[in-house]
């Protein structure tokens, strides 16, 4: 049976010691946005009932309840645990007139989930046009960052490299690609309005020729759209 000299325990116990110390530091590193989330979680706002009735009516888009809700002063930012406000609720499932409700009572257009999405985060994901226009007549921020550091326009480019990716290894057929394409076009036409008359001209131009131009143009346009959005600033 082996043994270990008093200064042999010395040495081993401080090397343990030190090993512990140089692991801490990265493990706090890595768990940091985590442990955020987790903080928020558990020490974020929790709704009240009349709010949780509010969110519930949102979620199954009972307009007429969410209408007694806001007429009794509920609040029209009323938030989950993942301090998802109703709006992001509504904007997310495509309820365009829960969304108009809550934005006619005062919705803050701009608020931010635990990920750091705005409701223009979620609508640009989906490309829902009719949703991104009431948000942008409401004064929502196009240049809002989520937690990963991208703004509504550069999700809008990543959906376009992602169908672009689908195209050339034929797992999307034409006919939805051109109809989530004119989608992304419209969104773009919505937000270049705001900006030149000239890009809006272009823009209406491609989405007609999307609509009825040859298969073998679609790529071309594909990477015309990436470099319109690329060089797109919100004044």
């Amino acid at each position: 049976m082996s043994s270990y000299s008093d200064s042999e325990l010395k040495k081993i116990e401080i090397k343990n010691k030190l090993k512990k110390s140089l692991h801490v530091p990265l493990k706090a590193k890595r768990s940091g946005t985590l442990r955020t989330i987790k903080t928020i979680l558990k020490e974020g706002h929790i709704p009240d009932l009349h709010q949780r009735r509010l969110l519930t009516a949102v979620c199954t888009n009972n307009t007429d309840l969410l209408q007694e809700m806001l007429a009794a002063n509920v609040s029209p930012n009323s938030k989950d645990r993942q301090q998802r406000s109703a709006l992001h609720i509504a904007v997310s499932r495509g309820y365009a007139d829960a969304v108009c409700l809550l934005l006619q009572h005062g919705a803050d257009v701009n608020s931010q989930d635990i990920l750091g999405n705005t409701p223009l985060h979620l609508a640009a994901c989906t490309s829902n046009l009719q949703i991104i226009t009431h948000l942008l007549n409401a004064g929502a921020n196009i240049n809002s960052l989520d937690m990963h550091g991208r703004n509504p326009r550069q999700l809008a480019e990543s959906k376009l490299h992602i169908l672009r990716h689908s195209w050339k290894s034929r797992t999307i057929e034409m006919t939805n690609l051109r109809e989530q394409l004119q989608q992304i076009v419209n969104m773009m036409i919505s937000l270049w309005r705001r900006k030149s008359t000239e890009n809006v001209n272009d823009l209406e131009i491609m989405k007609l020729s999307i609509g009825s131009g040859e298969e073998d143009d679609v790529d071309t346009q594909m990477a015309r759209l990436l470099d319109e959005l690329r060089d797109f600033t919100l004044k």
